[in-house]
């Protein structure tokens, strides 16, 4: 049974990297619910399944983001002066993301992953084309819809992607572009949650081998995974249509909001 999960973390962070590459989402969409079903066949307890999923997921994905955003920058698509304004709010807004969550049981959470991020996606899907950029919002805006994204990403363990990237493209930044910024706005987003998660989470240690609500074994292997193929995903993000990359983005966050919901 312990074989199966090593394996089976080894093809999550395969399939973390490349989806965290390809499509800026940091990996989390593909991990948290993942984890769900590895940790449920594994026994952990239900009532801190879904935050040691999300912890996990947020603390592997720090290392997707340092190898996603580096590949994407080398191709100069992260727009840096957003991320700068982005800052402020992503931190406040990922603190209290996990502080919330530490109230909710695993089920509330895992319904309002799949509902979220399944809608987003159909929003995406029927989004039009704009090819024209867009007036930036005055720098304040930036700060509160920094807060915003970061609260639910840590709140849900994403990320951030599923939110950045239909707000930039909705911008009429290019979906390049949008993928990319959204790719190192997730690093600081799964950078602070996770350690938010891992202190939140030292007095519900339940679980062998966890520091907080971090599952260590899963988050060695799936880290190690996503530092290697996540730039395999940002290298076909530049080479792939970008109407093409919205639809698969698009079809992604729907697929696995899906699953999540009928669990």
């Amino acid at each position: 049974m312990e074989i199966f999960a090593l394996f089976a973390y080894v093809a999550i962070g395969i399939l973390a990297g490349l989806i965290g590459g390809l499509l800026g989402l940091s990996g989390g969409v593909v991990t948290v619910p993942c984890l769900v079903f590895v940790f449920h066949f594994l026994g952990f307890p239900q009532d801190v399944l879904m935050h040691t999923a999300i912890g996990t997921s947020l603390s592997a994905m720090v290392l997707t983001g340092i190898a996603s955003t580096w590949a994407h920058h080398r191709h100069k698509g992260v727009m840096w002066d957003i991320i700068m304004l982005l800052i402020p709010g992503i931190i406040g807004g990922c603190l209290l993301g996990a502080f919330v969550s530490n109230f909710l049981s695993g089920i509330i959470l895992r319904v309002i992953f799949g509902v979220f991020i399944g809608s987003l996606g159909i929003y995406v899907l029927l989004q039009k084309k704009k090819t024209q950029p867009g007036k930036r919002p005055h720098k304040t805006i930036y700060s509160l819809l920094g807060l915003g994204i970061g609260f639910l990403a840590s709140l849900l363990g994403i990320g951030g992607g599923v939110f950045m990237v239909p707000l930039l493209i909705s911008h009429r930044f290019s979906e390049k572009k949008s993928i990319g910024t959204s790719a190192a706005s997730g690093l600081l987003i799964s950078f602070m949650g996770s350690l938010a998660y891992l202190y939140f989470g030292l007095k519900e240690v339940r679980v062998a081998e966890s520091i907080g609500y971090i599952y260590l074994p899963a988050f060695a292997l799936i880290g190690l995974g996503t530092v290697f193929f996540a730039p395999l995903g940002v290298k076909w993000a530049h080479r792939m249509d970008p109407t093409m990359l919205r639809k698969i983005f698009a079809a992604t966050i729907i697929l696995v909001g899906i699953l999540m919901i009928f669990k």
